[in-house]
C-alpha cells in the first residue's frame, strides 16, 4: 500500500474514530482556568485527580483512532510537535469519573473553566499523531 493511500486509510479512520475517541476520553476532565501551581497541588494531594502526560496520550491515541503505534522517533517528533504547537507536557484531568454532564455551567467547555481534553486538543493531537506516523 502507497504511503499516500495509507495515510488518507489512516487519517479516515482517526476522523471515524475521533468520535468514538470523545466519548471513551470524555472522563478526562480539565480545569483550563486553574493555574499551574493549582493543577500540580490537585494531582498531588488529591485522589481524584491525576497526571496524564503527553507520552501517555501518544501511547493510547493510536488505538483510539485505529492506526499504529509511533515509533520512538515518530514519538519524539511527535512531542516536539506539540510542544512547538503550544501544548503542554501534560494535563491534570479528573481520574473518577465524567465532571460536567448535563450541566448548564457558562464555563464548562469553554476554554476558561471545566473542559474535556479530547473537545479542547483532540483533533489537534491526533493530527500530530497523523502528521508522525509520516517521520
Amino acid at each position: 500500500m502507497s504511503i499516500r493511500r495509507r495515510s488518507a486509510s489512516v487519517l479516515a479512520a482517526g476522523l471515524l474514530a475521533l468520535t468514538v475517541a470523545g466519548t471513551a476520553a470524555a472522563h478526562e476532565c480539565v480545569i483550563t482556568s486553574r493555574s499551574d501551581q493549582g493543577d500540580a497541588s490537585a494531582a498531588a494531594h488529591s485522589k481524584v485527580w491525576g497526571t496524564l502526560s503527553l507520552t501517555d496520550v501518544f501511547g493510547f491515541l493510536p488505538e483510539e483512532v485505529g492506526g499504529p503505534a509511533l515509533t520512538p522517533a515518530q514519538l519524539a517528533w511527535a512531542l516536539g510537535e506539540a510542544a512547538s504547537q503550544g501544548l503542554p507536557s501534560s494535563w491534570t484531568i479528573r481520574t473518577d469519573k465524567t465532571i460536567g454532564e448535563g450541566s448548564k455551567n457558562p464555563n464548562l467547555a469553554n476554554g476558561k473553566g471545566l473542559d474535556h481534553l479530547v473537545d479542547a486538543v483532540g483533533d489537534q493531537l491526533v493530527g500530530i499523531y497523523l502528521a508522525a506516523l509520516a517521520h
